[in-house]
């Protein structure tokens, strides 16, 4: 059972407690019950003419140990569920921060943030249904115990009833299943229908047959939906209708079958029949909780199958021995440096190289080229974030590998193009509050948003205000490599003219190693060098050359 092995991850100890919680509160149940059917018993005997203290005595005991025994069981399945949700958690986190990223991106973001969030939420929301689950199996094994004790015919019986009614409801279970995939590629669909509304309200506004087409087409999925979620409620009804029929089954097979075939049941009918009443409420509680506890063991599943995934995509550093790189570095080479992107035909696959490039400390260099040309790909080389397929990256001397990456990595400051801004500024300990003023008055925003307490005040903003934020939290990072990519494309002209005259110049005096993608012609003659990608292959560009504009 895979909820089972995430619940356990680094706690051996987990099946024994709840074995012995769960032995205890299910022999509890038993005994009650064996204790009022012996009180009963008796009654019936000898007439209600005096207490019987030692039952009672007995009784009262049995019902404080089963109390606590059922308030220990549920409280450590909760608690351990929890643990063993938040273990599952931050490993995933820590697994996806150290997996290799080119991989990462194979596996996308849509399946590693749903397991994260949604499968957490599924087993977390319900973890009381799993504590009663596991407590009613316990009970029911307990009063079969004590039914086996009193008669075995009635136990073979009772067990062969619940076999066939296992079998049954399995294959009403696995049709279900069957329903419920439907439902969820349907629902997905109908999600998507959605999400296109949303994001593309105003295409919808600006032309009616696209918004006719579209409305037309939710109700067909929506109706199909509808359709899709009557067939596995129906399917739901008739599953719990077919459990608790078998309650009515196994009463008739007590009733009209055991006595039938043993003697001297007269006595012992009342007290099976008890046992079976008994079993009504574990019985109806698993019935009812199968649906759900399926979705449960799915998402126990998926989460271990990721974190499996992830394990094998761990990217190579050496952190035993990790090699520390000085702030200060002379130049960056690349030497004959390709990638190719994994999992792609290598006769229509991209390449990128090979690459000979030095960049020097201290220079503000433009990287140029079209869409496709590589521009993206050879920034995340420059990054660390890729790995070259062939060749070598060099910082002075000193080769790139899985020693001295993190350290490279930690030179780096970012503002990809497709950036995340983060509200709090992660890693940056100390703030000076004149320095965080000034930038943010030099990017003119501080009429619209502040740094408090190591964090933005609002990051609701348009693209363009939070890319300055983003190159302000870059800033006050303080560290000597700054990459850029197509950082201005969002600003207005006034502030782009801005960034190429005033801001960068003023980064590179600085003393920072300034790299930036760019499509911006008229300000090319501010960088220092300028290279230009073509196909994944790279030249550097000069003043007379015909490419001086594109």
């Amino acid at each position: 059972m895979k909820l089972l092995e995430l619940l356990s991850l680094e706690d051996n100890k987990l099946k024994l407690r709840l074995m012995v919680s769960g032995v205890l509160s299910g022999l509890g149940s038993a005994a009650l019950l064996g204790l009022v059917n012996t009180a009963a018993q008796e009654i019936s005997d000898n007439g209600l003419d005096r207490v019987n203290w030692v039952l009672a005595g007995s009784f009262a005991g049995i019902t404080l140990v089963y109390f606590f025994a059922e308030v220990f069981l549920l409280s450590t399945i909760g608690r351990q569920i929890e643990s063993g949700i938040d273990r599952i958690r931050q490993r995933l986190f820590a697994q996806i921060a150290l997996a290799d990223f080119v991989k990462l991106e194979a596996i996308g973001q849509e399946r590693l943030f749903k397991n994260i969030t949604q499968s957490t939420r599924v087993i977390s929301q319900n973890s009381h249904l799993i504590g009663m689950c596991f407590r009613s199996v316990m009970l029911l094994i307990a009063v079969m115990i004590y039914v086996f004790w009193i008669s075995t015919l009635a136990f073979f019986l009772i067990i062969g009833v619940i076999g066939v009614g296992i079998v049954i409801y399995l294959r009403m279970g696995k049709r279900l299943g069957e329903w419920f995939g439907k439902l969820g590629l349907v629902e997905a669909e109908m999600f998507k229908k959605i999400a296109d509304l949303f994001r593309g309200i105003k295409e919808v506004r600006m032309w009616s047959r696209r918004s006719d087409t579209l409305h037309r087409s939710f109700e067909e999925v929506s109706a199909k939906k509808a359709e899709y979620g009557h067939k596995a409620h129906d399917l739901i009804s008739r599953q719990m209708i077919m459990g608790m029929s078998a309650f009515y089954i196994l009463l008739a097979v007590v009733v009209f079958i055991v006595p039938a075939y043993s003697g001297n049941m007269t006595t012992e009918l009342s007290k099976i029949s008890t046992a079976i009443l008994f079993m009504i409420g574990p019985i109806a509680v698993m019935v009812q909780s199968m649906s759900v506890f399926a979705q449960i063991e799915g998402s126990a599943t998926r989460m271990l199958e990721l974190s499996t995934e992830l394990s094998g995509i761990r990217e190579d550093i050496d952190e035993e021995h990790p090699k520390k790189l000085p702030a200060e570095f002379g130049q960056i080479t690349f030497e004959a440096t390709t990638f190719t992107y994994p999992n792609r035909d290598p006769r229509h696959g991209f390449v990128l190289g090979p690459i000979d490039l030095a960049v020097t400390s201290g220079e503000l260099l433009f990287v140029t080229g079209g869409n496709g040309s590589g521009k993206s790909t050879l920034i995340k080389l420059l990054t660390g974030l890729y790995r070259p397929e062939g060749g070598k990256i060099r910082i002075d001397q000193i080769e790139l590998g899985v020693q001295s990456i993190a350290s490279y990595r930690n030179l780096i400051a970012t503002v990809f193009s497709d950036f995340h801004l983060f509200a709090d500024l992660h890693g940056v300990d100390q703030i000076d509050p004149e320095e965080a003023n000034h930038w943010l008055e030099r990017f003119e925003i501080s009429h619209v948003t502040a740094i408090r307490d190591g964090r933005f005040v609002t990051t609701a903003l348009s693209s363009g205000q939070r890319k300055r934020l983003g190159l302000i939290t870059a800033i006050l990072e303080k560290r000597p490599i700054l990459v850029l990519d197509e950082w201005a494309a969002d600003q207005d002209p006034t502030f782009r003219k801005k960034f190429y005259t005033d801001i960068l110049p003023d980064l590179k005096k600085r003393g920072m190693t300034v790299i930036a993608v760019t499509h911006d012609d008229h300000y090319f003659e501010m960088a220092d060098r300028r290279i230009h990608l073509e196909n994944g292959k790279l030249s550097e560009v000069t003043l007379d050359d015909p490419r001086g504009r594109i």
